[in-house]
């Protein structure tokens, strides 16, 4: 049997060289490039807003909402009759929070996976969905 010389195999997943199965395929600085970089960045932002939605008005109560618009002062009961409609279909709310969030995830280690090579794409695709879909939204100071 043949050993894996761990060297060989971190130059390979690093080298830039077009005959390696695992670098980037978009060049750097190119326009494509910022291209791929701004739509990985949107599906980050993306994906923490639609987090960060579904632990908000998840955790907002029907018969809460419905006192605040018949008791609260009048900024509240017009912000309370604008959200009351989203949120009283929990279910169609959920479903659509999570999709979308599912969708983002998802699609980001392909874009950053045309960028930088495939180690380095699911490093920084784990990285930011841990970081701005769980971390980000739980943090008091934002």
């Amino acid at each position: 049997m043949h050993t894996i010389n761990a060297v060989q195999l971190i130059r390979m997943a690093t080298s830039p060289s077009s005959n390696s199965m695992l670098g980037a395929e978009i060049e750097f600085g190119s326009a494509m490039f910022y291209v791929y970089v701004g739509i990985s960045c949107f599906l980050v932002i993306f994906a923490g807003i639609m987090s960060g939605l579904t632990l908000g008005l998840m955790s907002l109560g029907l018969v809460e909402l419905e006192i605040l618009q018949r008791s609260g002062t009048p900024v509240e009961k017009e912000q309370a009759a604008i959200i009351f409609p989203v949120v009283q279909k929990q279910h169609q709310l959920l479903v659509t929070l999570l999709l979308c969030n599912a969708a983002s995830m998802e699609a980001l280690p392909i874009y950053l996976d045309k960028i930088f090579n495939q180690v380095v794409a699911i490093v920084l695709s784990v990285t930011f969905v841990l970081f701005f879909g769980e971390c980000v939204q739980d943090m008091d100071w934002l």
